[in-house]
Parts: C-alpha cells; structure tokens; sequence
C-alpha cells in the first residue's frame, strides 16, 4: 500500500520520503507559482525605477532578454559554467539511464542558473544590496505557491522524467534521485541564507559566499545531466532570445517560425508545461 511504502522509504532515506510527497507536489508547484526569475544583473540598470514594475524582472525588458543581457551572452556563460563539469556531466551519476528527458524540462533550471549566476555577481556592489534583498524576498513569498517551490517543482518533474535502464537496481536509483534532490535543495537553502545575511547586514564575505555557495549547489545539479543536454538546452536559449524580436518574452506564431522544426518543438512543449514567461 502507498501508506507501507511511504514508512518503508524513510527508513532508506529521510530525503526520499520527501520526494514522495515532492512528486505529488510538483504539478501544483508548476501552476500555481509564480514564473518570475530571480536576476539582479551586474550590467543592467538596477534602481528604484525598476522596482515600480510589478514582478522580479519586469524592468525594461523581457525576462529572457535581460537575462542574456544580465549575463554577457547567456550562452557562452551558461555553457562555460556548467561544463567545468566532469567531460560526461553525468559521470557524477552512477545509475544507468534509458532516456533522459526532454529539453523542455530542463530549460527552466537553465534560466535559473543564468539568474543565479548573475546574483552571484551583483551581491559584489554593496549598494546593490537592498535591491536584491527585494528580489530574494519575493521570489520567496507565497509559501506553497512562492516561485522557490515553482522551481523545485520543475527540478522534481524533471527527475521524473528520467527513464532508468530497466536492470538498474532500485537502491542506486534511490540513491541517484536523493542526490538530484539534495544538491538542488542546497541551491534553495543558500539563497534562503543570502536573503538573511543581507537582511542582517552580515559581512560580504559572509554574503558573497552565500550567493556562490547556491551557484555552486546548482552547478552540483547540472553535473548530474549529461553535458550534451546542458549545451543544447543553453544554445536553445538564445534562438529563442533572438526570435523574440518584441523583447515580450513570448514568441507568437511569426516568431516562432524563426526557430528551427526542433527547436519549435521544444519550445512547445516548454510552454505548455511550464507557460512561457
């Protein structure tokens, strides 16, 4: 029974007793929260006028438009941060995997990164500060419904989508997901702490090695993706910025048809799991 299965699981392991609850979670996470990211940037313009705008990243731009600006070229940025993985990213893993899925899933963790990548950055500038506490703190208001659970629904879906081989034994597939699970987690928690440290007015080393603590927690989480994915879904990033020519963050029927058959395809599916913004 579900009830068994349930008491037997947390005597494997605290954190996959969890993701039992997680998976039946991660739908409601996806639509009901909130699908804003979170990107103070280092080379866009962040002041007072931004923040009259509703929405983390309703500046002047779209989401996905400043999110390449934020960081100088999204994708050389995400792929030059994530490969520092091992050759085979998903040489961190040790299960054996049938199939991985689809971009689309993937693709929201990758605008994630690229978000978190340039918080890395701009907690640097100390008169920054009370901006990004601003963007910390919305992205996790909301409890169940908070963007933090948005992603973590995401990042839950995504792991389970993997298709494990058929002969992998279930112990290493539950050791598999309980490192997913925790290494995304990890990125959670240290922002969580950044978002107190600043409110705290801690040091900024204090607050530089919280904000690179989480980079590093969601580099920890690619590793367990294999790197051509990764490479893919960053470059599937940009002709998606570039097809969209209004800067809305959504691409309409014409924009769309800049975009490869594939890439449409994906991007599909993207927005009809995840919406488009």
């Amino acid at each position: 029974c579900t009830t068994c299965s349930f008491i037997s699981l947390m005597f494997v392991t605290p954190t996959l007793a969890l993701l039992l609850l997680l998976n039946t979670a991660a739908q409601a996470f996806i639509s009901g929260g909130q699908r804003h990211a979170l990107t103070p940037a280092d080379d866009v313009s962040i002041d007072e006028h931004s923040e009259k705008k509703e929405g983390l990243l309703q500046i002047k731009s779209s989401r996905r438009n400043f999110l390449c600006s934020s960081v100088g070229g999204a994708g050389a940025v995400f792929g030059a941060a994530l490969t520092a993985q091992p050759a085979n990213a998903a040489a961190s893993s040790v299960v054996r995997v049938a199939e991985w899925p689809n971009l689309a899933y993937l693709e929201p963790i990758c605008e994630l990164s690229l978000s978190v990548s340039a918080l890395a950055k701009t907690v640097g500038d100390t008169s920054k500060w009370p901006l990004v506490l601003k963007r910390l703190e919305k992205f996790f208001k909301g409890a169940f419904l908070s963007e933090r659970n948005y992603y973590t629904g995401v990042a839950v879906t995504y792991m389970n989508e993997i298709k494990y081989d058929k002969s992998e034994t279930n112990e290493y597939i539950k050791i598999d997901k309980s490192k997913r699970y925790e290494a995304f987690e990890a990125c959670m928690k240290n922002l969580e702490l950044l978002k107190n440290d600043i409110s705290a007015n801690e040091s900024a080393d204090n607050v530089k090695a919280d904000a690179e603590a989480a980079q590093r927690a969601l580099e920890d989480w690619f590793s367990y993706v294999p790197s051509e994915d990764v490479q893919a879904v960053g470059k599937l990033f940009v002709r998606v910025k570039s097809a969209d020519t209004d800067r809305n963050g959504r691409l309409d029927d014409m924009e769309l048809q800049a975009l490869s058959e594939e890439d449409r395809s994906v991007w599909k599916k993207r927005v009809d799991l995840f919406g488009d913004i």
